[in-house]
């Protein structure tokens, strides 16, 4: 799946559904890439987000031929030349971070054949490496964006939609499926920002999160409006809900430019 990073959510432009185990290959990356290019524009990339899964030759290769910004975790045993020429496995090279700090190599490494530049972050017990053909950015900040991907998902499967629980193994169905789900994920996130900024702002708690996410605001109003016509037979709180819609589009569209592309997630 390609998603768009929107305010701290990913919105879903396209997927490719496999017939094997496993994750995609560094063609089918391409393929869905292209696209995207092919109806948006290259131009309207700033940044790739994408986990250690996603990495290797062709793949790191092919993105920095096209000019295109990346910032990909990668594999702590990758390998790696040391200062004195030894191969070594990478997180030898930041054996003295210390916990929370943020640290960029002092040279560019030869990561599966590509010379990126490396960035590294320890939390707790676990050393974050990020890769990046630039090094204008901060690649570690960049890269946590790819949690709303997660965060995606989460709202499609147990936090909203249970898209598992529909158990479809057809690939047509399934994408077709898929193509609904997107939309109606769109339509409650969208609702969610609406009643957040125009009608009750959602209470901030002592960590500085929402109490309640905004899809899971706008996924509720419009779940209570089915409710209401499907148990009362009225449907004018339903169709009030689309109202509310027909209005948060004109209001946001002054507000937000939604063809404009800030990061890809993969």
């Amino acid at each position: 799946m390609l998603a768009v990073v929107h305010k701290g959510i990913a919105i879903p432009i396209f997927w490719m559904l496999l017939d094997k185990r496993g994750n995609s290959n560094t063609n089918e990356r391409i393929e869905i890439i292209q696209r995207f290019i092919c109806i948006f524009g290259k131009s309207r990339i700033t940044q790739v987000l994408a986990d250690r899964e996603f990495i290797g030759k062709e793949w790191l290769s092919w993105l920095d031929q096209q000019n295109i910004q990346f910032c990909i975790r990668i594999k702590k045993n990758a390998k790696v030349s040391n200062s004195e020429g030894r191969i070594v496995q990478i997180h030898e090279l930041f054996r003295d971070l210390k916990p929370n700090q943020v640290v960029r190599h002092s040279r560019a490494l030869n990561v599966d054949g590509v010379c990126v530049h490396v960035w590294a972050s320890k939390l707790k017990d676990e050393l974050m490496l990020v890769a990046s053909n630039t090094q204008a950015i901060d690649a570690i900040a960049s890269y946590k964006k790819r949690w709303e991907i997660e965060t995606l998902f989460g709202c499609l499967k147990s936090r909203g939609f249970n898209l598992e629980d529909t158990h479809l193994t057809d690939q047509d169905k399934f994408s077709k499926l898929l193509a609904v789900y997107s939309i109606a994920f769109c339509w409650a996130y969208r609702m969610g920002i609406w009643h957040h900024d125009e009608i009750k702002p959602i209470k901030v708690k002592k960590h500085g999160r929402f109490e309640n996410s905004l899809f899971r605001l706008g996924f509720d109003l419009i779940v209570e409006g089915l409710k209401y016509a499907l148990f009362h037979q009225d449907d004018s709180k339903i169709l009030n809900i689309i109202d509310q819609l027909r209005c948060c589009n004109r209001l946001l569209k002054s507000k937000y430019d939604f063809c404009r592309v800030q990061r890809l997630i993969i």
